[in-house]
């Protein structure tokens, strides 16, 4: 019996902390740094919060001996691409989420000193979640996700030695919010693919191929391909605002082919539309092991 990290499954929370940490240079794992995954669950319970600690490919055999996950493997890189996807320098991600702010801060605080000796952060943001879980574009995200019921077959591994765990991709969005606002209504919607006040997707007449809903969703074999988002906006007032994107799967296919169509035309022609309004500036892929994987560090 496997149990996947208390931040994957449940759902959204008010408030979360993403970090994104890589290796100091010469440095490998140390004692401090293996108590600080080990124990990272059980000091989130005792806080009543949740969250995810994941490693990425070329970190993850310094921290796990033997044979890793199967699909395991860097952010990708996409040819053709015509709005950029950069790819972060990163290592490690923590992902702790709950209602209280604070809380997450000392823990996130606590986390990111244990392992100084061999991690230095690169990436630290805090994001919330909005009214009826909105982005800052107005429109209501992750209307595509798994129900209570579905999500632990989208989001985790099965089988095999890794099971219960989960491939994790980010990405940071800033939004063009000065451009968006000059939109009238009808022309974010046909953007979006979704009515804004109602969030209804848009019939097939009337929903562009460059609509963000025409790019994300994919159909294979008659089922549509999924995967458990737990994105949330970020920004300050008057300074840079935007989505924290941060997605949970079984495969890390899901997430390449969904990139794919949005960035790259090679597919039928078009693009996300979307991206002339939101620019990514960071991305990370990583692998979140089992409580008990974890546990193993200790």
């Amino acid at each position: 019996m496997t149990t996947p990290q208390s931040g994957i499954l449940p759902l959204a929370s008010s408030h979360a902390v993403f970090i994104l940490l890589r290796r100091r240079l010469g440095r490998r794992i140390d004692a401090k740094s293996r108590e600080c995954l080990a124990m990272l669950q059980t000091r989130l319970a005792a806080q009543d919060c949740l969250g995810v600690v994941a490693i990425g490919a070329e970190t993850f055999g310094d921290v796990f001996e033997g044979t890793r996950p199967s699909e395991l493997r860097a952010f990708p890189r996409i040819p053709g691409a015509v709005h950029a996807a950069p790819v972060s320098d990163a290592d490690v991600l923590l992902h702790l989420r709950g209602e209280h702010l604070d809380r997450l801060f000392d823990l996130a605080d606590a986390c990111v000193h244990a392992l100084a000796d061999w991690l230095e952060p690169v990436e630290n943001i805090a994001g919330f979640r909005r009214s009826q879980g909105r982005d800052m574009t107005g429109f209501i995200d992750g209307t595509e996700n798994p129900d209570s019921d579905e999500r632990p077959a989208v989001a985790l591994v099965a089988e095999g030695e890794w099971a219960g765990g989960s491939y994790i991709h980010t990405q940071r969005y800033v939004h063009r919010l000065e451009s968006w606002r000059k939109l009238p209504v009808k022309q974010q919607e046909a953007v979006i693919g979704r009515t804004k006040e109602t969030d209804e997707e848009l019939d097939d007449d009337d929903k562009p191929a460059t609509a963000h809903i025409s790019r994300v969703v994919i159909e294979e074999d008659g089922e549509e391909l999924a995967m458990l988002r737990h994105s949330l906006p970020y920004g300050t007032p008057g300074g840079e605002r935007g989505l924290y994107f941060a997605s949970y799967c079984h495969t890390p296919q899901v997430f390449e082919k969904m990139l794919a169509r949005m960035i790259s035309p090679t597919s039928d022609g078009r693009v996300d539309h979307l991206l002339n309004y939101s620019r990514a500036v960071s991305g990370g892929a990583f692998f979140a092991p089992s409580i008990e994987k974890l546990a193993t560090l200790a």
